[in-house]
């Protein structure tokens, strides 16, 4: 079994990289188009839900990680609809922030889970 955690850090490095540089002008067209974005962010939502959800399991070893890691993406979904529906002046640069730290918790996650054993 061939170990994958070096390919998904780096892919997940460059969803950050997108994120960074690329969340903005997301999170204006979807302020300008507020419906869409409301819909939008709120099934963001409730898939982050749906995985907090999937993620408790008691027996798993990994089940605290992955419930905060579910929470922190929820987080940055919460502000994105807050960014989009009210547009305080805050709420995009913590959306933003929001998202940046639930993917570096992600890489965290990955480089902390035990490497596959070769078969």
């Amino acid at each position: 079994m061939k170990d994958s955690r070096t390919a998904e850090i780096a892919w997940l490095a460059v969803i950050a990289l997108l994120i960074a540089v690329g969340a903005d002008p997301v999170l204006a067209t979807l302020r300008h188009d507020r419906t869409l974005g409301i819909v939008v962010s709120a099934a963001a939502i409730l898939g982050t839900l749906v995985t907090m959800r999937r993620a408790y399991d008691p027996g798993s070893p990994t089940a605290r990680a992955d419930v905060t890691k579910a929470v922190a993406y929820c987080a940055a979904a919460v502000l994105a609809l807050v960014a989009i529906a009210w547009n305080p002046h805050w709420a995009v640069r913590a959306c933003i922030t929001a998202a940046e730290v639930a993917v570096i918790f992600d890489i965290v996650v990955v480089s902390r889970r035990p490497r596959a054993t070769p078969e």
